[in-house]
């Protein structure tokens, strides 16, 4: 192989690496919907953050970054009982990047909303959760991911 087709072949694969590295989201979500009883259940959001990553709290002071929040008025045939609720609370931090004090969770975490059921054949969680993830040195654009996950009522209880 010539020396050029080896540097052609190595600039290739660098930015294939790069490439993969670029789409890699900081931070996935996954969905569960439990029923409790026929009528009554329970939405859990669970936060896949890559490591070295932080997803910012829930609520963000003036000129800091995006909040994470949670739009479930998209949602059918059932109602939200409470409001959306972290497993455990964010870490404070002197961010020098804001230069403020901020919250994060830099590891997974989940979230949860309880919920009645209004209309069985409609029962349909939708959410819009708006969020925004940093390393450190860099952050990521506000991103918005829609999430659509039926509830399934159980037949006996």
């Amino acid at each position: 192989m010539t020396m050029f087709k080896k540097m052609t072949l190595l600039v290739a694969v660098m930015l294939t690496a790069l490439a993969a590295m670029a789409q890699t989201p900081p931070v996935r979500w996954r969905t569960q919907v439990r029923m409790t009883n026929r009528t009554e259940g329970t939405v859990t959001f669970r936060a896949l953050i890559t490591p070295g990553w932080h997803l910012y709290g829930l609520t963000m002071p003036q000129g800091g970054p995006r909040a994470t929040s949670f739009d479930l008025s998209g949602s059918t045939g059932i109602e939200f009982t409470g409001a959306v609720t972290p497993e455990r609370a964010a870490v404070s931090v002197d961010d020098p990047l804001f230069g403020m004090t901020l919250t994060w969770w830099d590891a997974n975490v989940a979230f949860t909303a309880p919920f009645r059921v209004t209309d069985a054949a409609t029962a349909c969680v939708k959410a819009a959760i708006t969020f925004m993830a940093c390393d450190g040195n860099t952050c990521r654009p506000p991103l918005t991911e829609r999430i659509s996950a039926p509830v399934r009522i159980p037949a006996h209880e």
